[in-house]
């Protein structure tokens, strides 16, 4: 499993490209859409997946261009649970606070965890947008200090992390 973190527009948000041979899973696709099928094209990768943390704009500016196009499976909020897609098995986890339809995707075999703006390198997503809401966020934090502490986070804003530099480093936590 190879994971690549492309910045877009609008935002500078991270989407991710997961590929595994010659498959590939987006993790939101925020917008230049140009960009990220350039990447796809010059790796030689398939479309298979899109996952989507959260509906917010700004995560997913290129997904109605990638699901006409492709026609992929998406996974998002209505998906909870395990799965696999392109011979990788992971877990749509809830993890609500930033909004209420925020998910995270785990895939236990290797502890990487796409978080979007659930978490953030020494901070967490905001809760003063519609759907935030501080309770869930509080259960959401909680879930996550289940995990084993090497567990790679990735943000749908800012660096990668771990959830043990969290554990010491973030307040939230």
């Amino acid at each position: 499993m190879k994971i690549e973190r492309l910045i877009l527009e609008p935002l500078d948000n991270n989407c991710y490209i997961i590929s595994n041979y010659d498959e590939a899973i987006i993790v939101d696709p925020s917008g230049e859409e140009t960009k990220i099928e350039e990447y796809l094209k010059k790796q030689n990768l398939r479309l298979d997946a899109i996952f989507i943390t959260h509906y917010h704009f700004d995560h997913i500016g290129a997904l109605e261009y990638f699901k006409e196009k492709y026609k992929p499976k998406v996974f998002d909020y209505k998906n909870i649970g395990k799965s696999e897609i392109a011979g990788l098995k992971f877990e749509v986890l809830p993890t609500k606070g930033h909004s209420k339809d925020s998910v995270s995707f785990y895939f236990k075999n290797t502890k990487d965890m796409f978080v979007g703006d659930f978490i953030f390198e020494g901070s967490i997503g905001r809760m003063d947008l519609e759907g935030g809401d501080e309770e869930e966020m509080a259960y959401s934090l909680n879930f996550l200090r289940t995990f084993e502490n090497d567990t790679k986070l990735y943000p749908g804003h800012g660096n990668p992390t771990t959830l043990e530099k969290e554990l010491k480093n973030n307040p939230y936590l």
